[in-house]
């Protein structure tokens, strides 16, 4: 678990570099959807439906610390009052693609990714 734990030692990034930082996978790391994919959803509003073409894209792919992503996806999961008592998940769903990717960037911020 070394390279789980020294990642989760890295200072925050510029969106730039955590975009770019995608092109070069390193141990210790995952790829995060800044607007979530929903691809196991049947809704007819999932993102992945609504959004198919965009959701591979640079602008939505950053390479984040393993465990700040485990954070970040229990964040989402979480009941939060900011979003009316929902989960930021249930909160987001149906929300345009701006609305969706400013909470996620509000996310990397929060858990100290994104600069």
């Amino acid at each position: 678990y070394f390279p789980e734990i020294q990642s989760y030692l890295d200072r925050p990034k510029s969106l730039e570099e955590l975009q770019r930082a995608v092109d070069d996978p390193q141990t210790g790391y995952q790829i995060h959807h800044i607007v979530e994919t929903q691809y196991n959803s049947g809704r007819a509003d999932s993102n992945a439906t609504r959004f198919a073409g965009r959701l591979e894209g640079r602008d939505n792919l950053v390479r984040v610390p393993y465990w700040k992503h485990v954070q970040i996806s229990s964040w989402y999961s979480a009941r939060n009052d900011l979003y009316r008592g929902l989960t930021p998940r249930a909160y987001l769903r149906g929300k345009s693609w701006g609305e969706q990717y400013d909470i996620g960037l509000k996310a990397l911020r929060q858990f100290g990714v994104l600069k």
